[in-house]
């Protein structure tokens, strides 16, 4: 198990002690305050990101995805010993637009792989609020489908929770 320190302005810096630069893991999620973009206009505005661990490429490691309020996500693929390589761009995952807010990793279509969801909220337009789903195709690569699975909900999603109700697997 990995503990994750994070902060406001400071990102991650560290995992168990490890630099970013050691484990390959650099990510911030930086916020901008603005007129109509602050705690006093937006009740989410500090929430924060969230965090998914799972192994997306059923190799036995941990991998991370991590969202940030105002600018793309990261994904984070475990190489093991503490180390991790970005394939953000790669994997399709880095959704720039809108607020991200919590995450979840679930085998939502049941193919054996991990797939992302991410939750979106903040003082923005509908379109802008709509959940995300990114399907994992198997090769290290995702395809955003919300829309397909229904769950493009533009509400004010914070935190998703994924469970098997009942117990079908």
């Amino acid at each position: 198990m990995s503990v994750v320190l994070m902060g406001p302005g400071r990102g991650m810096r560290w995992v168990l002690g490890r630099t970013a630069e050691s484990t390959g893991i650099d990510f911030s999620n930086h916020l901008e305050e603005g007129l109509g973009n602050n705690i006093l206009e937006s009740e989410f505005f500090y929430n924060g990101g969230g965090v998914a661990v799972g192994d997306i490429n059923n190799n036995g490691l941990p991998d991370i995805y991590l969202t940030a309020n105002q600018g793309p996500n990261g994904l984070y693929l475990n190489q093991g010993d503490f180390r991790f390589e970005n394939i953000t761009d790669q994997a399709g995952v880095a959704d720039s637009d809108g607020w991200s807010a919590g995450t979840a990793m679930v085998d939502i279509n049941g193919n054996g792989y991990l797939d992302i969801y991410v939750c979106k909220a903040g003082d923005l337009d509908a379109e802008e609020r709509r959940n995300k789903l990114f399907i994992n195709n198997g090769d290290l690569t995702f395809t955003e489908r919300s829309s397909e699975f229904g769950l493009d909900d533009p509400g004010y999603c914070t935190q998703p929770v994924f469970f098997d109700y009942n117990g079908n697997g």
